[in-house]
């Protein structure tokens, strides 16, 4: 299916990838220049606008989406939806010598446990077993309690890449967790495209009678090119962040909604060190 939902027809992917070999062939560039690191400027702009967009996420009033919207409830726990938002306008936002994505996705999950769930999700050495269609390796790296962890995981797209990022985790009550995620290196296997320089998650896990609601937001950084490759990689597969987060969500429930689903105990593994420096814990 096409954007407009209409059938692909064989003469329109012939003309779809004719069209990104073309633009792809006119982007041929320096590997230098695609393998650069983040220019001054544009590292001021991306935290200039996370520290922007987590004081939007801290001055929401709702703790989910679907706790002030009850049409969306009904969506997502009688129709089992998955949905997603662009987070704060058209996506990309435009900076400096990249490209910005800023997606927000929901989704839930019926008969879910909280305290199940965020076992699942903390244990990081078996993440490839919940999220195969887009991670294909992962390890945790280090720990403090419950809340804090380092680990590093290879993704399957846009591109084989590694990322190692640093976890925050808060428990605000019974019923609800807090997780935001910050990569603190990224590595493209092979050629360097540029398709991924940061990845940024903020998440949170409601549960009521029927199961656990769960809240995601995501801010990712591409190069200009990188960007562009995966428009157009996008066209033919349907690689973009916007799917990626879709992708994570249904695997998210499928894997708790598993049957027979264990979870093996955490590993000895060193403390973490200092947290990534983020603008300050969500506000409740």
């Amino acid at each position: 299916m096409n954007f407009s939902g209409e059938p692909i027809r064989a003469g329109d992917i012939i003309w779809t990838a004719g069209l990104a070999a073309v633009m792809l062939s006119c982007l041929s560039i320096p590997t230098g220049l695609l393998a650069q690191t983040l220019k001054p400027e544009t590292q001021r702009e991306f935290d200039a606008y996370v520290q922007s967009a987590e004081a939007r996420m801290n001055a929401r009033k709702e703790f989910v989406r679907a706790d002030s919207d009850p049409a969306l409830q009904a969506r997502l726990v009688r129709g089992q939806k998955v949905e997603t938002i662009p987070a704060n306008g058209a996506n990309p936002h435009a900076l400096t010598g990249a490209q910005l994505y800023d997606w927000a996705g929901v989704i839930f999950i019926p008969g879910a446990k909280l305290d199940q769930l965020i076992r699942m999700l903390q244990d990081y050495d078996h993440r490839p077993e919940y999220f195969s269609e887009t991670i294909a390796s992962s390890k945790l790296l280090c720990r403090t309690g419950q809340d804090h962890f380092g680990y590093t995981m290879r993704l399957k797209e846009p591109a084989v890449i590694d990322v190692e990022s640093d976890v925050v985790w808060e428990r605000v009550d019974e019923h609800r967790w807090l997780c935001r995620s910050y990569s603190i290196h990224t590595k493209e296997a092979g050629k360097d495209h540029g398709y991924l320089r940061r990845l940024y998650s903020y998440w949170r896990f409601a549960e009521t009678t029927g199961g656990v609601h769960v809240d995601a937001e995501t801010i990712t950084l591409s190069d200009v090119f990188g960007s562009m490759a995966r428009t157009f990689g996008s066209m033919l597969l349907g690689i973009n962040p916007e799917k990626s987060l879709k992708h994570s969500l249904i695997s998210m429930r499928e894997s708790v909604l598993k049957p027979g689903l264990q979870i093996p105990s955490l590993p000895e593994v060193p403390e973490c060190a200092a947290q990534h420096p983020g603008t300050g814990t969500e506000a409740r």
